[in-house]
């Protein structure tokens, strides 16, 4: 379940590089993903990574996970587990300099354990970056940091 939280954080795909604010075009793709989530799309969730993707773990190291990794991820998790997802007012997106794009916010992603409807929530902030892949924008490194309590 972990993993569940974890990969929340691994929103989106997809905006024109010719914007001056990407932000509405990340919330819409942002949309997307919660949408595949709250249905339990893992190919469609999965389809929205580069091929390989790089998590920035708590302690700073960086562990890399496949498309295919990513998917089964899903695939295991939604045979237990349902899961809401709602970011909070404020996300932004900019272009990078080396044509990658930065996506900051901060999000509550929600988990249901379908056997006994057991609710827990996560409360989080997401830094993510996103490549050209195939013509199409891809998650590629992602980092989540848990908000401390009594933190705003």
């Amino acid at each position: 379940m972990k993993n569940f939280f974890l990969l929340a954080a691994f929103l989106f795909a997809a905006f024109n590089t010719q914007a001056q604010d990407l932000t509405p075009e990340m919330m819409t793709l942002a949309n997307n993903w919660k949408a595949a989530l709250e249905r339990g799309d893992a190919k469609a969730l999965a389809a929205m990574y580069a091929e390989k993707m790089d998590y920035v773990n708590p302690d700073g190291t960086t562990s890399t996970a496949t498309r295919a990794e990513i998917e089964a991820d899903f695939i295991k998790t939604f045979e237990t587990h349902t899961g809401t997802l709602e970011l909070a007012p404020g996300c932004t997106a900019t272009l990078l300099p080396d044509s990658r794009a930065n996506f900051k916010g901060e999000f509550t992603q929600t988990s249901t354990d379908k056997k006994t409807g057991k609710k827990e929530a996560f409360n989080g902030y997401f830094d993510q970056h996103w490549v050209r892949e195939g013509g199409q924008w891809k998650l590629s490194v992602v980092k989540v940091t848990p908000k401390a309590q009594g933190k705003e």
